[in-house]
């Protein structure tokens, strides 16, 4: 079948127009600046928690002895999406902690999984010391930031840490 120049012309015009008008709209409504940065909870506030199971981790034995386990349940605050988050109260801030806290859910094996990694590479003896737990705390965190993300990491809290 042979086309026409009429033909080419009258069907060309309107997907010439479509992708010109696809460009366009493309080009100007370009992002609007990067979001804005959700703060940092102030003095009151905190981020949402999310609370990871307790596991048990095989500790490193030390020059010679047996081994030793430890028993860690750690939760990690986070980031809300928005700031506004900070100012919901009762209901409303127990439902958004759910949503978020499900949104989340996919990286507990991960976050679990470095949570072993960090502590199965101590000894009894450095985890012993307020100095020592404050270290472990600071590893942990910089693990979940690797996991979850640099600004999604407020902080981390043990909720309970048994060595045996």
């Amino acid at each position: 079948m042979k086309l026409g120049k009429k033909t080419i012309l009258i069907a060309g015009i309107p997907v010439g127009l479509a992708i010109a008008g696809g460009l366009a709209f493309t080009m100007l409504s370009g992002p609007a600046g990067p979001p804005p940065e959700i703060p940092d909870p102030t003095e009151g506030q905190h981020g949402v928690m999310l609370v990871l199971d307790d596991k048990v981790v095989n500790l490193l034995p030390a020059g010679g002895s047996s081994y030793r386990y430890a028993k860690v349940g750690v939760t990690v605050e986070i980031r809300p999406e928005k700031a506004d988050f900070y100012a919901l109260k009762a209901e409303a801030r127990k439902t958004a902690e759910e949503l978020i806290v499900k949104d989340y859910e996919a990286n507990v094996p991960l976050l679990l999984d470095a949570l072993g990694r960090v502590v199965s590479a101590r000894t009894a003896e450095q985890m012993s010391t307020p100095e020592s737990r404050a270290e472990l705390k600071a590893e942990l965190a910089d693990a979940f930031r690797e996991v979850l993300g640099e600004r999604d990491v407020l902080d981390v809290y043990f909720t309970e840490l048994v060595m045996q």
